[in-house]
C-alpha cells in the first residue's frame, strides 16, 4: 500500500486509529513525515478478541495501568504503545495543496466538521474552488457538505476530494483523492487537471499553447533519452521550466502547472 492510499484508507474511516494496525507499513513513516497524519493519544475503544464473542470494549485507566473490561474475563491489561492512536491530518492535507497549486481563497480552519475548502484556482472560465471531505458516500455526506457551503460564495465550478464515494452535489464535482495527487518529496502534489475534471470549457486565449507545446516536448524527450529526467513531476516540471528559460528566452515561459502538465501527458504516452 502506497503512502497516498494509506492515507485514503485512513481518511475513510473518519477518526481515530490504531497505530498498531499500519505503524508497520513503510507508507505509515512517510505520512507521519509529511505531517499528513498525527498521533493522539490513545483509542476510545478496542475489539475483545480474547474471549468466545469479540466485542467492542472501552479503553480505560486504572490502577495505573491502561487495558478495558471483559464480561467474561474481568479487566485486562495492556501496554499503552498498543493503544496509541492516530488520526489524518485534514488541516495539513488542504495547507499542502493549496500551496502546491497556489490557492487563492484558502482557508485554515474547517467550514464545518470535517469539510474543508482548500482554496481556488483561477483558469479562463473562471474559478474552481476546491474541497476536501473524508467521504462522500451517502445522503447524510451530501447533506453534511451542503450544510457546510451555507456560508460560502457560490462557483460555477468546483472540486470535492473525499476518499470513499463519489456522490455529486452539482455544480461540484466529486474526485478521489486517490487519484489527483501523489506523495513527492514529503509533499502532497496534484498530478491531474482539477480544471478538467471540474467541467470547465476549454477557452483559447490565442496561440500562446502552441508557443509551448514544440519546445516543451522537445526537452521532455531530450531530458528522458539523456537519462535527466526527474522521477517526481513537480520536480520534473521545475527544472524543465528552468531550462526551458534558458533554452528559449525569447518566449514568454509557461506557468509550472503548464509545464507539469506536458509531463503528466508524455507520461502517460499521450
Amino acid at each position: 500500500m502506497n503512502a497516498v492510499d494509506l492515507l485514503a484508507t485512513l481518511l475513510a474511516q473518519r477518526g481515530r486509529v490504531m497505530v498498531s494496525q499500519y505503524s508497520t507499513l513503510p507508507a505509515y513513516a512517510q505520512l507521519l513525515e509529511a505531517g499528513l497524519i498525527e498521533e493522539t493519544g490513545v483509542v476510545p475503544s478496542i475489539i475483545c478478541d480474547e474471549c468466545d464473542q469479540p466485542h467492542d470494549a472501552a479503553v480505560v485507566y486504572e490502577a495505573s495501568q491502561y487495558g478495558y473490561y471483559c464480561p467474561d474475563l474481568g479487566f485486562m491489561p495492556k501496554a499503552r504503545a498498543e493503544l496509541i492512536a492516530a488520526q489524518p491530518n485534514l488541516g495539513a492535507v488542504a495547507a499542502q495543496i493549496a500551496d502546491h497549486l497556489n490557492c487563492k481563497r484558502r482557508k485554515s480552519t474547517p467550514l464545518k466538521d470535517d469539510t474543508w475548502r482548500i482554496g481556488a484556482i483561477d483558469t479562463p472560465a473562471g474559478d474552481v474552488v476546491l474541497y476536501i471531505k473524508p467521504t462522500m458516500q451517502d445522503a447524510q455526506d451530501v447533506n453534511d457538505f451542503e450544510a457546510a457551503l451555507a456560508g460560502e460564495v457560490k462557483s460555477s465550478f468546483g472540486i470535492v476530494l473525499t476518499s470513499k464515494g463519489v456522490l455529486h452535489l452539482p455544480p461540484y464535482t466529486t474526485v478521489l483523492l486517490q487519484d489527483v495527487v501523489s506523495i513527492e518529496a514529503g509533499q502532497l502534489t496534484v498530478v491531474a487537471e482539477l480544471a478538467t475534471a471540474a467541467g470547465v470549457p476549454d477557452v483559447r486565449t490565442g496561440g500562446r499553447p502552441s508557443d509551448y507545446k514544440n519546445p516543451l516536448n522537445e526537452l521532455i524527450a531530450m531530458r528522458e533519452r539523456d537519462g535527466q529526467a526527474l522521477q517526481g513531476r513537480n520536480e520534473e516540471a521545475k527544472a524543465l521550466l528552468t531550462e526551458f528559460k534558458t533554452q528559449f528566452p525569447k518566449i514568454k515561459s509557461p506557468s509550472v502547472q503548464t509545464v507539469r502538465r506536458y509531463v503528466s501527458a508524455a507520461r502517460r504516452g499521450s
